[in-house]
């Protein structure tokens, strides 16, 4: 098991300085973080079970086939990331990202929000824009399930319901395309978002048909949903990684 350390060098005024980074403020240290070859991490208790927070605290890298993915096709352009639980995407990404390209992160669940905010500092990301919002197809709040009926943290198993309930919060749900500038170019566009792709891909169809981005879409099996919306752009599913399906334009060579 990984030996969970001190954060290195904290001032008094809740600042740490990260080698080859800048002074970065930080608000709420972590009691405990944990890091692995791409950075460190701001870790939610009480998740344990879910392959992620594991992984991270065992000192390797959740889905590491993804990320090198990404980070071999992230090319120039920009990188929408919704679904970011508690960051552990962020560090390995943003060290891949050309000079003057950004990753969009979205997380509608307040407690993984608050933990990727942490990573995003604790590794003076700032290239990273983070969002607390869900991706949806519409602009407003949505009902969004983050606890069990017991009261146990879902993490980033929270999903959307449509019905008020114990566990249940009101989140901010945005439209990537309201969002993400239309000056942006955007190369890949990956989603982890326990069901609510269709509705995202729907509030995003103008960055699709002006970037054709790489699509990263986990647990999809929607194939003739991609081919009746986007087929007229040449998306095809292109192969499989970890549990995402990767689809993108006939003539794209990945």
């Amino acid at each position: 098991m990984h030996e969970v350390k001190s954060l290195p060098d904290a001032a008094t005024d809740g600042s740490i300085t990260l080698k080859n980074k800048s002074s970065v403020k930080m608000y709420d240290l972590p009691q405990d973080w944990f890091q692995n070859d791409y950075g460190r991490y701001s870790v939610p208790e009480g998740l344990d079970h879910r392959p992620a927070v594991r992984l991270i605290k065992a000192g390797k890298i959740y889905e590491p086939n993804t990320i090198r993915f990404m980070r071999t096709h992230a090319g120039t352009g920009d990188i929408i990331h919704a679904g970011t639980f508690f960051g552990d995407f962020l560090p390995g990404l943003s060290g891949a990202m050309a000079l003057d390209a950004r990753i969009w992160a979205f997380e509608p669940n307040p407690d993984s929000h608050s933990h990727a905010q942490r990573t995003i500092a604790m590794n003076a990301l700032d290239n990273v824009t983070l969002t607390h919002a869900a991706v949806s197809n519409t602009d407003g709040v949505i009902r969004f399930q983050t606890r069990d009926t017991q009261g146990n943290p879902l993490g980033g198993h929270s999903r959307f319901v449509t019905a008020d309930g114990p566990g249940v919060e009101q989140v901010p749900a945005i439209q990537l395309d309201n969002v993400v500038p239309q000056d942006r170019q955007v190369s890949i566009l990956q989603l982890d978002v326990e069901g609510h792709e269709r509705a995202a891909l729907d509030g995003a169809m103008g960055i699709i048909t002006r970037c054709r981005p790489i699509l990263i879409l986990e647990e999809f099996r929607y194939k003739r949903w991609i081919k009746a919306k986007l087929g007229h752009l040449g998306y095809e599913l292109k192969q499989k990684i970890h549990a995402n399906r990767i689809f993108a334009p006939a003539d794209r060579t990945l």
